[in-house]
């Protein structure tokens, strides 16, 4: 499974799964007595957006130093093996879905407030990994490789191969004004 593709995947399952702890604040909140609380979760879930936009932005399209060390780290491989897309999501997001349903569990449990605090790191994280995943891709595309994840266990690090991809014949050309004719 291409790397772009599950960072890609991991800021979907991110999204759905702030949206999934924010719709149980909302139903857990419901109640005339608590819906201060729906309101002040609202606040955190947009100051946390914020927050992951100005860290983001602070980046510059950067990847960050850990998924900087993941790619210089991967070794060149003529041939990746066969992707394993459901065992690689699996293994690499079982923690989101944990969080989520214990999230749930205890916004039921405890009251609205710990899911209405749970839904904003999710959030978050779907604008950080979407933001790391349009870094990978240009990595890619400047060095005309394609970082392919290997499968391995839920407990061991990412690992990642860099295999063949597509080289540009020419170079970009960077220039702002468009050439003038003769």
């Amino acid at each position: 499974m291409r790397y772009t593709e599950l960072l890609r995947i991991g800021a979907l399952l991110c999204g759905a799964s702030g949206t999934t702890v924010a719709a149980a604040t909302v139903a857990f909140g419901y109640d005339d007595r608590t819906q201060n609380i729906v309101l002040l979760s609202t606040i955190w879930w947009l100051i946390c957006g914020t927050g992951a936009l100005f860290l983001i932005s602070r980046r510059g399209g950067k990847p960050s130093e850990a998924v900087e060390r993941l790619l210089v780290d991967a070794p060149t491989q003529k041939m990746p093996e066969e992707p394993r897309v459901g065992r690689t999501l699996l293994s690499r997001l079982w923690p989101l879905a944990l969080a989520t349903l214990l999230a749930v569990i205890g916004g039921a449990v405890f009251g609205a407030q710990v899911s209405g605090i749970t839904a904003g790191l999710p959030l978050a994280w779907a604008i950080s990994w979407r933001a790391q995943e349009f870094a990978v891709k240009a990595v890619e595309e400047r060095d005309g490789v394609a970082f392919v994840v290997i499968p391995t266990g839920p407990f061991t690090p990412i690992k990642l191969v860099r295999g063949p991809g597509l080289r540009r014949d020419r170079p970009v050309d960077l220039s702002i004004d468009p050439p003038r004719p003769r």
